[in-house]
């Protein structure tokens, strides 16, 4: 049996039907690499709210299909074949669709049986959400006011660079102390290109990094240079790799995009929202009837 990804202590099942403990693996995965990814920090501490997310997540999307293969027609074979390459061209391919499903070539049925499934569920939403009415330009700047977040760019630091490799010395603390006789030098006025050119491990081309924002480069460099000031100087700081100084010579801060620059893509944010809210609804409407067991994988495992 596959390793768990992380550590869920229950087995569901949704009106008889057992949820593979994947689903819920995959979705926590997709959910805790989104909140680092945009926080720029582990999230380890939230991973019992991301696994209670994936769950009911999950048992949302269950319990769409379970409606939509009851209630929806079964679609026509133009209809899975449309469906078929429109799945294959969400994933970049068919060659990465295949790379990255699991399906094979050859399992040609139950890649059929899964698209009437999709296009089953395609149509449920549909009905669900409605004809959709373009939003009022009022409505999306209120939107916009209110999730100005979305529409900030990040903050971007500009810095240069001292680096001195690890795989070149034998002595580690004497390599230290030499990088700190370095930053000694460059704290009392000297000039911070011609000292790289003289010490650094690498080529002068490379001293002045340029822009950058958070997960562009190794997190031990984005967490001194973020945090410091223009014109300052950092203390000497290591990494699995080498000792590294840095100098931020520009900073730009966080601003928000003007809503006319962002305009298309908040009304496609207020769509989906909008869109959301309601299949959100529909579903808790299905739970309420639903049949939803949560039995512990000890249980799980005597009865099989």
């Amino acid at each position: 049996m596959r390793k768990r990804l992380v550590s869920f202590p229950v087995q569901i099942i949704v009106n008889g039907e057992r949820v593979h403990p994947d689903l819920i693996d995959q979705e926590f995965c997709q959910i805790k690499s989104w909140h680092e990814q945009k926080s720029q920090t582990s999230c380890c501490e939230r991973d019992d709210e991301f696994l209670a997310q994936a769950k009911e997540n999950i048992i949302g999307r269950v319990l769409l299909s379970q409606k939509a293969e009851s209630s929806m027609p079964e679609p026509s074979d133009a209809e899975i074949h449309q469906t078929i390459e429109q799945m294959k061209q969400n994933y970049g391919g068919e060659s990465s669709f295949f790379a990255q499903t699991g399906f094979r070539p050859d399992e040609a049925n139950l890649l059929r049986q899964q698209a009437a499934i999709h296009g089953k569920v395609d149509k449920l939403v549909q009905k669900i959400c409605g004809e959709e009415t373009p939003p009022k330009e009022e409505s999306l700047r209120q939107y916009y006011s209110e999730n100005l977040d979305r529409y900030t760019s990040e903050t971007r630091v500009r810095a240069m660079h001292i680096y001195k490799s690890l795989r070149q010395t034998q002595d580690k603390e004497a390599l230290f102390w030499e990088c700190c006789q370095v930053r000694q030098e460059l704290a009392t006025g000297a000039d911070f290109a011609s000292v790289a050119e003289r010490f650094s491990d690498k080529p002068k081309e490379e001293v002045d990094l340029g822009w950058f924002q958070r997960g562009e480069l190794m997190d031990e460099f984005e967490f001194v240079t973020f945090s410091m000031n223009v014109g300052e100087v950092s203390p000497v700081f290591a990494s699995s790799q080498g000792f590294h100084i840095a100098k931020v010579t520009e900073k730009e801060p966080a601003t928000p995009q003007p809503f006319e620059t962002v305009k298309d893509q908040v009304a496609e944010d207020f769509r989906l929202d909008r869109r959301n809210q309601k299949l959100n609804a529909y579903v808790a409407k299905l739970r309420n009837d639903a049949d939803i067991q949560e039995i512990k994988d000890e249980e799980t495992e005597q009865k099989h």
